[in-house]
């Protein structure tokens, strides 16, 4: 008997320790403490890029930003720097990743960078104070 025993216990710590790390909604080890604030965000961001409300997109991002244009980097230091290249910055591989992001906890990745959003990981969001902002553009 004692052996079924242990191998019960064995089983239900191997199905505890199975389970994601993480809670659903639990995105306080990147410094986001309410997660109401990723699908908030994120619904803004695919309005904005839907509606080609391009301001709204630059105030999303955290400046200075490094992004590929051309296949070179290329610092983006300000909104009008942002602004200026948009297009070329929110391309169709990044409209793409935003457009397909689901909005459920269960379907945003998020690990010890920050949030992933799209397929690609086209961006990746962290808190910048009490907000969140786009850190990463990835634009290929």
């Amino acid at each position: 008997m004692k052996p079924l025993i242990q191998t019960l216990a064995l089983c239900l710590c191997l199905l505890t320790c199975a389970a994601p790390v993480l809670a659903k909604a639990d995105y306080s080890f990147v410094g986001i403490k309410d997660a109401n604030q990723v699908t908030i965000f994120l619904k803004k961001l695919k309005k904005a890029v839907s509606d080609g409300d391009k301001a709204a997109v630059a105030a999303m991002v955290s400046y200075p930003i490094i992004v590929t244009i051309d296949d070179a980097d290329k610092e983006i230091a300000n909104k009008a720097a942002f602004l200026a290249d948009y297009d070329k910055i929110i391309n169709d591989h990044v409209k793409k990743g935003i457009a397909e992001q689901q909005l459920d906890e269960a379907d945003v990745f998020v690990n010890k960078q920050g949030v992933m959003v799209g397929n690609d990981k086209q961006l990746l969001l962290l808190p910048e104070g009490k907000s969140l902002r786009i850190t990463t553009i990835n634009t290929k």
